[in-house]
């Protein structure tokens, strides 16, 4: 399946995409930009609960959202739920609250997820967007993560962006939505946005687009590479952010990110986390990422896709990432 370019500022915790719908554009319908009104949207306007993966997720047609195919909509968000649930074993909060505004435009726009008032997103869709809109979406997905790991000190910000841009395409994967060839040539052509430039220090405080979500999704793997080394392959990084998802409840309650680290570490029964958080948080940190690769087996194409080693010492654990 053809991957699109993730393009995508920082408003609040969620992403944007460019190139969408023009938020202007949408002058009659109110935005709800301010999350108050968004809370109070969920709590006053009729909604529908589905519910996935022990949780439940309460979906408002934002003042009706006048245009989109609630069908469409509807299947789209229990697809993603599938997704979040498969990675983290449950879906990661009991109740959620998911506003979707309709706006100009054939495409998934931007989302944007809170927790000070109950876990709650709140996404804009195109009238136009139809299946293959939402079959190559990844903004819900990205959100929905979000939902799982409690709330960081915004120095952490990388972090939370980091570990939503590492786990979607791997969730959307584990349900058959993306090949593992997908997940990978996102990462290799991703990746390399999030290595430091000269100037740059450590990662606590970046505000570098770049950095936080490639940069924080790249701590995420070399995560996954750590733990998978120090358990001897016994303990994965999927284990140590279940660990912490059902340990602080998500996104509703705020840890600091050593609390965090100590916790995941806690599931796989070794240091991997800290060690590693410490590093990133305040050193300088350059990856290889073309032997990083090669030690996983991923080797980029001449047409943009990726071709597998499974020969290279990290291929069983590059297999295991994207396998259900």
């Amino acid at each position: 399946m053809a991957r699109f370019d993730r393009r995508a500022v920082v408003l609040g915790l969620g992403a944007v995409a460019i190139g969408g719908a023009s938020l202007a554009a949408v002058g009659q319908q109110p935005l709800y930009q301010d999350p108050d009104a968004m809370y109070a949207a969920l709590r006053g306007q009729s909604g529908q609960r589905l519910r996935i993966g022990g949780g439940t997720i309460t979906v408002v047609f934002a003042d009706g959202a006048p245009g989109l195919s609630r069908d469409l909509v509807l299947a789209w968000i229990r697809t993603a739920a599938n997704a979040v649930t498969a990675y983290f074993g449950k879906f990661p909060v009991a109740e959620y609250g998911l506003l979707v505004i309709a706006e100009p435009g054939d495409r998934v726009g931007h989302g944007t997820t809170f927790g000070y008032a109950g876990t709650a997103t709140r996404i804009h869709v195109g009238v136009g967007a139809g299946p293959e809109a939402f079959a190559r979406d990844w903004v819900l997905v990205h959100e929905m993560v979000h939902t799982a790991l409690p709330d960081m000190p915004r120095r952490a910000l990388w972090l939370q962006e980091g570990n939503a841009t590492y786990v979607e395409p791997i969730a959307r994967a584990l349900i058959g939505q993306l090949t593992p060839a997908d997940v990978w040539s996102e990462s290799v052509q991703g990746m390399a946005k999030g290595n430091p430039r000269p100037g740059d220090k450590g990662m606590d405080g970046t505000q570098a687009w770049g950095r936080l979500y490639w940069g924080g999704a790249l701590f995420w793997l070399l995560a996954e590479i750590a733990i998978y080394r120090d358990t001897q392959g016994a303990g994965s990084l999927r284990d140590a952010l279940r660990r912490i998802n059902r340990a602080s409840g998500g996104n509703t309650t705020t840890w600091s990110p050593e609390q965090l680290m100590t916790v995941g570490d806690g599931a796989i029964g070794a240091t991997s986390l800290a060690r590693l958080y410490e590093r990133f948080a305040t050193q300088l940190v350059q990856t290889d990422l073309e032997r990083l690769f090669r030690e996983l087996g991923i080797t980029a194409t001449s047409d943009g896709l990726v071709a597998f080693d499974d020969t290279a010492p990290l291929a069983p654990l590059r297999r295991r990432i994207t396998r259900p």
